[in-house]
Parts: C-alpha cells; sequence; structure tokens
C-alpha cells in the first residue's frame, strides 16, 4: 500500500493532541536514538521534526501564465483525488483527520544498513535484524528488477503490533486494516513485525519494492510535479502487482482467488483496477492477487528486463498503456486477453475426482460473505462461526446457528478479531478474541448471562484460544517482541505458563481429548510443519517435514489421529495422520479451499469453512475417507 502524504504527522503527545511531548512514543516526533554502524552504538538523532511540505513552482511555470496555473491545479485536486484512492483501498480516509491515542512509549534504536536504516523499538532487536538481512539478500534484486540506481537511504520503521502500528503518527491519516505503507515524498517505509517470518518478509519487500518505484518516479529537479503527474496517471493495478511480485508473494492462497476468478471467468478487468476503492472487500484481495499474476505473465513473456523498461517508458510517455504497447507490441485490449489465456492455462483445474465441495458436505451458510472459524458445541447441536453475514464490510459478528433447525443468532456485533474460537466443555461459555481498548485480547461470553469479559493478562496481541480438558485453563498464542508462542492461562489467577519458547511462529494450537498432549503448528524455513508436544515431560515430536503448509490440526476423539489442512498440490485439502503408524493421507481434493476443520464429539462428523465463488462459506459432512495412496508424512 502506498500513502500519498503532502503534510506529514507533527508532534503529537500521548494523548493523541497537536503538541510536542518528550515523553511520544512516535519516531516522527524528533526523539534522540541510538544507532548502530559497524558493531558501534552512538548517540544520534535520525529524526527531524515534522515540516509541511510544499510544492514549488519552477520559474519557467510562473511565466506561463494563467493557462499553467489552471493546468497544475486540476494536476492538484487529480492527485488529492488520487490520494483518497489509495487510502479508500484500506477504509482509512473514513477516519482522515481524527487524532490517534498511543499508550505506549519506545526506546527507538537505528541499524544502518546498505540503502536503508530500520528504526525500532528495542524490544524488537531480534525482528530488525531479521528485516535487514532480508534487505540485504534483496534490495539490489529489486532495484536491478526496476532499473533504479539508489542514491539514497530509505528509512524503515517497525511496529511490535497492528494494534501499535495503527497508532502511528508518521502519518497524519488513520491506517486502520492495512499491514503497511510507504509515504510519497519522503518515501518512508512503516509496518508491524507482529506475523511469520515468511509473512513478515512479504510485507517488508513490498513495500519496498513501493519504496524503490518512488525514488525512481521522483528522480528530478521537479519532484513535486513529477508526483502530481505520476499520482494521476498511474493505476493501481502496476505498482500494487509489481510490489507483490518483488516480494514474492505469490502462494497457494493467492493462486486459490485467482484461480476462483478464472474458474467462473470473473477476473477484473484491468480498466476497472485503476483504483481499488470502488471494490466490494473481499475483491480488493483478488485485485492484489492478480495484478500479481499479470507482471508474472509479463516477466515470463517477455523477458526479466521488461519490468525496467515498461518503468522508463512510463516516466518518460507518462502513459502506462503506451508503456506497454511498445514493450509487447499489443493494444491495451489485445494485452488482456493474452494475460487471460496465461492465467486460465496456468491456473484451471477439474474433471474426474475433483470436489466442489468435499464429499458429501451440506452447506450451512447460504449468504454472500465471508463465515469463518466454525466451532462445534459439546454435543454437535450447535456451531459458532464469525461472520460479515449483513454485508458489513469485513466488521465480523459472532453468530450461533442451531443445526437442528437452522435458527441463527448474532451473540456479539463486530470488533471480533479474525482467529478461531471454542466452546468450554459443559457448553456454557466461548473464548474468543476481541480488539476492544486496542489490544487483541481473550474474552469469555457467557451464554447463559449474554455477558463478554476480557481474560486479564499482560499480553496485547493474543490469538486462538481454546479451552485444556476441564475448562480451567485456555490455551492460545501471544506475540512478543514480534515472536509468536503458545501459552496458557490458569482462569482462576491468571497464572501464564508458557508452552514454546522459540525463534519459530508458531500457530493453532489443539489439546488431546486426555489433556496430556498438546498438537500446533510451528513455522521451519518460512513453511509450517506439525508438533506434537507431551505436556508432562516437555518433549517435542516433529509430526510432518514437507515443503507445505501443515495447518490447523484437531485430534479426532481418542486421540489416535488428527485431522489438519494442506497445500499439498498448490491447493488446501483436508488431510488425516494417523499418530501410531504416520501415515497420512487426503481427505479431499477440491477447486477452492478448505480451512479451519472442526471433529464433532462422536467423530462421524467434520465441520469447516470452504472458500469458492469469492466467499467462505461453512459446510458439515460426513467423517472423510481417504482420496488417495497413503504417505509418509514426510513428503515423500
Amino acid at each position: 500500500m502506498t500513502i500519498i502524504s503532502v503534510i506529514p504527522a507533527r508532534h503529537r503527545s500521548r494523548s493523541g493532541e497537536a503538541g510536542g511531548s518528550a515523553g511520544s512514543s512516535d519516531p516522527a516526533c524528533g526523539r534522540a536514538s541510538e544507532r548502530y554502524c559497524s558493531g558501534i552504538w552512538t548517540r544520534s538523532d535520525p529524526f527531524a521534526p515534522g515540516q509541511v511540505c510544499v510544492t514549488t513552482m519552477p520559474k519557467a511555470l510562473h511565466r506561463s501564465g494563467p493557462v499553467v496555473s489552471l493546468l497544475l491545479t486540476l494536476c492538484v485536486l487529480g492527485t488529492l483525488s488520487c490520494a483518497r484512492e489509495q487510502l479508500t483501498v484500506t477504509g482509512a480516509e473514513r477516519l482522515f483527520g481524527k487524532n490517534k491515542v498511543s499508550d505506549t512509549s519506545y526506546r527507538w534504536k537505528e541499524i544502518q544498513g546498505n540503502h536503508f536504516r530500520i528504526i525500532y523499538p528495542e524490544e524488537l532487536r531480534q525482528r530488525a535484524f531479521h528485516i535487514a538481512r532480508i534487505y540485504d539478500a534483496n534490495l539490489e534484486r529489486i532495484s536491478h528488477d526496476l532499473g533504479v540506481r539508489l542514491d539514497r537511504t530509505i528509512p524503515v520503521f517497525i511496529y511490535p503490533s497492528q494494534e501499535e502500528y495503527e497508532t502511528t503518527h508518521i502519518t497524519t491519516g488513520l491506517v486502520e486494516g492495512t499491514g503497511g505503507f510507504t509515504e510519497f515524498f519522503k518515501e518512508r517505509v512503516v509496518f508491524p513485525v507482529h506475523s511469520s517470518n515468511r509473512h513478515l518478509e512479504h510485507l517488508a519487500l513490498h513495500e519496498m519494492t513501493h519504496a524503490v518505484q518512488l525514488k525512481y518516479l521522483l528522480q528530478g529537479p521537479y519532484r513535486s510535479l513529477q508526483l502530481l503527474i505520476t499520482g494521476v496517471l498511474s493505476p493501481l493495478w502496476f505498482s500494487e502487482g509489481l510490489a507483490e511480485y518483488e516480494s514474492g508473494a505469490w502462494d497457494s492462497i493467492a493462486a486459490m482467488h485467482v484461480r476462483d476468478a478464472v474458474m467462473d471467468r470473473e477476473l477484473i478487468p484491468l480498466n476497472q483496477l485503476r483504483g481499488f476503492s470502488h471494490l466490494a472487500t473481499p475483491q480488493i484481495h483478488l485485485a492484489y492477487h492478480q495484478s500479481d499474476l499479470f507482471i508474472q505473465f509479463l516477466v515470463e513473456t517477455y523477458g526479466p528486463q521488461c519490468i525496467a523498461r515498461v518503468l522508463r517508458l512510463t516516466k518518460n510517455r507518462l502513459n502506462l498503456h503506451s508503456a506497454l504497447e511498445k514493450v509487447t507490441g499489443l493494444k491495451p485490449l489485445s494485452l488482456e486477453w493474452k494475460w487471460q489465456e496465461y492465467a486460465d492455462g496456468r491456473l484451471r483445474v477439474g474433471g474426474r475426482g475433483w470436489q466442489d465441495p468435499p464429499g458429501q458436505a451440506r452447506l450451512l451458510t447460504d449468504n454472500r460473505g465471508w463465515n469463518l472459524f466454525p466451532s462445534y458445541s459439546p454435543g454437535g447441536s450447535r456451531i459458532a462461526f464469525l461472520s460479515d453475514w449483513e454485508n458489513e464490510g469485513f466488521y465480523f459478528s459472532l453468530y450461533i446457528l442451531e443445526l437442528a433447525t437452522g435458527q441463527l443468532r448474532k451473540i456479539k456485533e463486530r470488533g471480533l478479531e479474525h482467529s478461531p474460537l471454542d466452546w468450554s466443555h459443559d457448553g456454557k461459555r466461548l473464548v474468543l478474541v476481541s480488539d476492544d481498548d486496542n489490544r487483541s485480547d481473550l474474552y469469555l461470553y457467557d451464554l447463559e448471562q449474554n455477558k463478554l469479559e476480557r481474560i486479564e493478562q499482560r499480553f496485547r496481541n493474543s490469538r486462538q484460544p481454546s479451552f485444556l480438558p476441564g475448562d480451567e485453563e485456555v490455551g492460545f498464542v501471544a506475540t512478543v517482541n514480534g515472536i509468536a508462542d503458545v501459552y496458557k492461562i490458569r482462569l482462576a489467577d491468571g497464572r501464564i505458563t508458557p508452552l514454546t519458547q522459540t525463534p519459530n511462529d508458531e500457530s493453532y494450537p489443539r489439546w488431546s481429548p486426555d489433556g496430556r498432549f498438546l498438537v500446533f503448528s510451528r513455522e521451519y524455513q518460512e513453511q509450517y510443519d506439525l508438533v506434537l508436544k507431551d505436556l508432562g515431560s516437555g518433549e517435542e515430536t516433529r509430526l510432518t517435514h514437507t515443503p507445505y503448509h501443515e495447518l490447523s490440526p484437531v485430534f479426532i476423539p481418542g486421540g489416535r489421529a488428527l485431522i489438519y489442512v494442506s497445500d499439498q498440490g498448490g491447493i488446501f485439502n483436508l488431510h488425516w495422520l494417523d499418530l501410531e503408524s504416520g501415515m497420512s493421507w487426503p481427505l479431499s481434493r477440491v477447486i477452492g479451499g478448505v480451512f479451519t476443520p472442526q471433529v464433532s464429539q462422536d467423530g462421524r462428523r467434520v465441520l469447516f469453512s470452504y472458500f469458492r465463488h469469492g466467499q467462505y462459506r461453512i459446510f458439515e459432512s460426513p467423517m472423510l475417507k481417504k482420496t488417495s495412496g497413503a504417505g509418509d508424512a514426510q513428503g515423500s
């Protein structure tokens, strides 16, 4: 995401009101920080106080009279419209100009690298050095691909969590819902680091690509004027597609969204992607991913040097379509047809053996929206799930569905995080995650009293909670200093016990029926494998050793096997893992993607969220059987 910022953030106090404050938590406020150079810490002040950026008209234009002034005014108005468009992608323009309250103070430090510097709170030192290694390995490649010679240092600001990032004063506008942003003029990169290594690399390189591209487009004596022209004429699909391509963002999720549109013949025409604000929220995901695929198509068809040529011609001609025609020899419509043929040949699947949806699945939600994280109640008569059922634009509410009658009740409206939830074993409570008070916190919902109560604990970025057998403790994932680990908390007194303490990202913890074992996903070399931990001895066993992602494991009743999802073959499907033999096999072969399975208490039914036709819908199926020969869970 890029943000055009004509007026950068001024000093703000912790209350969010305008005015300087020595105790401000934000690096844009001019606090001194420490810089790391060649292994030596030195005191410095890398942050200049915010100033108003003034667009300076060249002297030649002053002499050109009112006609040029009128044209320049129209260009300014167009750029302001473009700025609003960029913010509209995330919905942030609705909140632009409101005060942002930051409740955290940081001790800022800095890493100086080759054409970049990373400004970070001291507790993020490990993450900051990881990002520095990412840039050391990739920045030269990006500049070469774009045909850019870097001559200035790009500042990169990182925050510990999404919530703290959203209170940044580096830009005056709110950035709610974004994963990161890059400013025009100052070309500053800003993002949170609370994610896996794979996602962190994607985010860091995506925003750095924007910064490198801006450096190229804004080179020359009239940077302000160049910004105005570029902002009006450059379509968003090209800049975002280029950033996605250079970040290596293409994965099974990206392919799933574009495959879905290919199968339904609903790819978005590029002439409708000058901006993304007019799109329905789910379509924005598709817009990013299909823009990425278009850049892949250009590189594979016309060679890796074509990106630099397109950028150079766009800067000279101020017309992307003209530049593309010069490079490819095709008019815009013919080029798009050729790209759609490429997408169809690469992604279309189907025929004998393919399922859509899997098995004898029964549809439980028929709304047009995203229905996520379904969970069986004890006994399996009800399910709880999150949904933007009423076209709420990705604001998710909590629903409970009676399976026998189809009765649907909204229990909690909005304010809920995208995270799995769980029933207590007595069926009286739900544990879930809410983002109230600028935190991702654990909450207990009492179904009988219709009451939501926060679980008091020190972490501000918690997710994926589930009850341990006996309902006296809740397990969850918390991110501390950018690293995700599994913890449990005793509800009676709030005592927290760490269950993993590794530099790897860990997620989706679930407990065996007898409470003796914990199973979860752990990131190895930017992909996830399943790990089983004996809670008595502390011994861990890595269950899978594949180049794919194995996620969302759950025990079947009796604890002798697991059901999980894997993107083996490029599509997320249900899989079975026998814990005694170590053998695994797929249970489905779908066109879309299966996510977050749950097994009924009697082991006869499986519940899951299924992506297809641009939606996540919830299905229930009889327990599925293997669809092909067994494997050994080692990727062979």
